[in-house]
């Protein structure tokens, strides 16, 4: 949790149940989120800009910008740096574990694993809804805490993050045209099992085999999996995350190129170093001199 307070300005949330749920009503001191170092969460994040603008990056690579009436949409382990945050800005979030996710999603886990992993879509309008669900939150929750707080916050959550499915589904449009050669329901989800698998690797490059025997399959259909699910192989999926990792340490931390490489299982330094470079397009210690953020105490 201590990251996601660092990332939230150091405020104190709203309500938190058994660390696995937290929401902050107002981000009072927003404006200063953008002297925080990139980091990455153990909490899926959803911030709702209520008022003002946000510019971010993604991933170590990809900018999104996120208005008023919009909703931030980040998956856990997902490097999030915020870069310019507007003096205006007005922003609620919320933190929700993996665990509380599945379970509250069910099923409909694979359309927020859809958005977020193959169509990457991180900002949603709520014009439509908003104000009334914000509404219907603060009727509940005003006033002496229910007895029944935990359920209470559960079932709103659940109404919540269905909605949130719901917008996600308008992006997808793979969804709406599926035919026959749609990928079937075990294919998906395989393919979720394999996405989980990887994010929470500590050390993601492996061979394409090492996944297809935790999955209890084999290479060839893990493979076949992936390209139908979501049009890109195992291995792309591997490289992606290894690079997001490599992003991270580069500017999170003070650890070197060597120590980095042999952290993320490369045989040398040179080797990390020429992979880095095929993938990013410079070499390690550039990216670095370009993007570490040094924060002054």
């Amino acid at each position: 949790m201590a990251d996601a307070i660092a990332l939230l300005g150091g405020q104190a949330p709203t309500f938190v149940i058994e660390d696995e749920v937290m929401f902050l009503d107002s981000l009072n001191e927003v404006e200063k989120l953008s002297t925080v170092s990139p980091v990455k969460m153990d909490y899926n994040a959803i911030i709702h800009c209520r008022r003002g603008r946000v510019l971010l990056e993604l991933g170590g690579s990809q900018q999104v910008k996120v208005s008023a009436g919009q909703m931030l949409l980040v998956p856990a382990q997902k490097l999030l740096h915020p870069m310019m945050v507007s003096t205006d800005v007005d922003a609620g979030a919320l933190l929700v574990s993996d665990r509380v996710l599945k379970s509250v999603l069910g099923p409909q886990i694979e359309i927020w694993n859809r958005g977020m992993y193959l169509h990457e879509t991180y900002v949603i309008d709520t014009r439509r809804w908003s104000e009334a669900l914000q509404s219907h939150t603060h009727s509940i929750f005003k006033g002496e805490k229910p007895v029944l707080f935990r359920e209470f916050v559960l079932t709103s959550l659940r109404m919540f993050l269905l909605i949130i499915c719901e917008e996600l589904l308008r992006h997808d449009v793979t969804a709406v045209s599926a035919g026959s050669d749609a990928p079937s329901d075990r294919e998906r989800q395989l393919f979720n099992q394999f996405l989980e698998l990887l994010q929470h690797q500590q050390q993601k490059r492996r061979k394409v085999v090492y996944y297809a025997d935790q999955l209890c399959i084999t290479p060839k259909y893990l493979s076949t999996v992936c390209r139908n699910v979501s049009g890109k192989s195992p291995m792309r999926w591997i490289v992606d995350g290894v690079m997001e990792d490599c992003y991270a340490l580069l500017r999170n931390t003070d650890l070197t190129v060597k120590e980095i490489s042999s952290r993320q299982g490369f045989p040398n330094s040179s080797f990390f170093g020429q992979y880095f470079r095929e993938q990013a397009g410079l070499t390690p210690l550039e990216y670095r001199t370009k993007y570490k953020v040094v924060i002054d105490n």
